[in-house]
């Protein structure tokens, strides 16, 4: 028995990720219950909430292993599960499947994935289509796992049990996210930056 469940075999239940992982399964399961009676939709509505179901499963699973490592790459495959119904979502904003009576399913505004991606998940409006809400939550759930996943690699460092090439891998990928996030906020100032590294506005001024 792994000391996780020694303190609390059901602990997992009380993290944010796990809440919200279920929030994000039975939100889907209401979304796909909409799906006309189609062969090709029914399949989408299947795998679309296997997807969700594996996001919860696998974080209840890596909690009841017995190594921070084996809990660690049990996020991982929520992490992955969570990408896969992140991008059937994607299929659905940009209308892959709109001969397939699915037209309408973003509501009136109808809006492009490059939309939907600007709008926050936190807090989360309910009054947007279904959809779209099914999207954001992905979003947050994402961020939540790899937060996890983060805090849990400093652990097995602090431990020496997480190996230099997964360190650097981590590294990396902490740092292509500080990346992602400083290129979006120059885009929301309405700033560029230039190759010699400063930054202006789009007109060509100095901050």
């Amino acid at each position: 028995m792994s000391l996780r469940q020694s303190q609390s075999p059901y602990g997992y239940q009380k993290l944010l990720v796990y809440r919200k992982a279920e929030e994000l399964q039975q939100e889907c399961v209401r979304f796909t219950a909409t799906f006309p009676r189609e062969k090709t939709l029914i399949a989408l509505a299947d795998q679309m909430d296997r997807s969700a179901r594996s996001v919860k499963q696998n974080i209840v699973e890596g909690w009841k292993r017995n190594s921070t490592r084996e809990y660690y790459d049990f996020l991982g495959f929520s992490l992955g599960a969570n990408a896969e119904l992140e991008e059937d979502c994607n299929d659905l904003i940009n209308e892959v499947y709109e001969e397939k009576g699915l037209k309408g399913i973003m509501g009136e505004k109808g809006q492009t994935l490059t939309e939907v991606e600007r709008l926050r998940f936190y807090p989360l409006d309910t009054h947007l289509p279904l959809l779209i809400q099914l999207k954001l939550r992905g979003k947050e759930l994402n961020l939540l796992l790899e937060k996890l996943q983060a805090s849990l690699a400093e652990k097995m460092v602090d431990e020496g049990r997480l190996a230099p090439a997964d360190q650097l891998a981590g590294r990396r990928k902490r740092r292509g996210a500080e990346d992602q996030w400083f290129a979006k906020q120059l885009e929301e100032q309405n700033l560029v930056r230039l190759p010699n590294g400063q930054i202006v506005t789009r007109d060509g001024k100095t901050e």
